[in-house]
């Protein structure tokens, strides 16, 4: 009985040599040197861990929306699982969004490209950031590879001395209710 090899032709043999000799040559560093051993070790993937499940709004209620908002004639615009928007006029308005699966620090660097003050802050072990410029503020917070993102507008003129404590204070309540 003859062997495998010896059924294929020598020129089959011959190409087989050249493509594994051609696959091998691709193989090195191209400098000569050893290859690299980080570069040879197996990749690993980490998992992005999911956040925290937040729910509608942040699972806030109109009410808690209106309370620590401190705007007048709040009334709900829009609101459905990753969204919500509240309006007092053209100007006036709280909006919360959920980001899934999307890096805080990509926001972060968005609001510092724009010219916005921008703050680390931490609340209850979530690290994020409050970013502000004239009549409104916005605090981003991280839960697992999400974050939660609440923005107050205060519209020209009417913003309070401290335009952080409403979304810093909707961000902390949405985190004291996430699941």
């Amino acid at each position: 009985m003859r062997s495998s090899s010896d059924r294929l032709g020598p020129a089959v043999r011959a190409t087989c040599l050249i493509a594994a000799a051609v696959t091998l040559a691709g193989c090195g560093s191209g400098n000569g040197s050893e290859t690299d051993p980080a570069a040879s070790a197996p990749a690993t993937s980490v998992s992005p861990q999911p956040g925290a499940f937040v729910g509608e709004c942040g699972s806030l209620t109109d009410a808690e929306v209106y309370e620590r908002a401190g705007i007048a004639g709040l009334a709900p615009m829009s609101r459905n699982g990753i969204k919500c928007r509240w309006e007092a006029g053209a100007e006036r308005y709280v909006m919360f969004t959920w980001y899934r699966g999307s890096p805080i620090d990509r926001e972060r660097s968005v609001a510092k490209g724009i010219g916005h003050e921008v703050h680390d802050l931490e609340i209850a072990g979530h690290r994020g950031f409050s970013s502000q410029n004239v009549g409104f503020c916005e605090v981003a917070l991280a839960t697992g590879s999400d974050f939660v993102h609440w923005l107050v507008r205060y519209g020209t003129g009417t913003a309070p001395s401290d335009p952080c404590a409403a979304p810093t204070a909707l961000g902390r309540l949405t985190l004291e209710k996430a699941k």
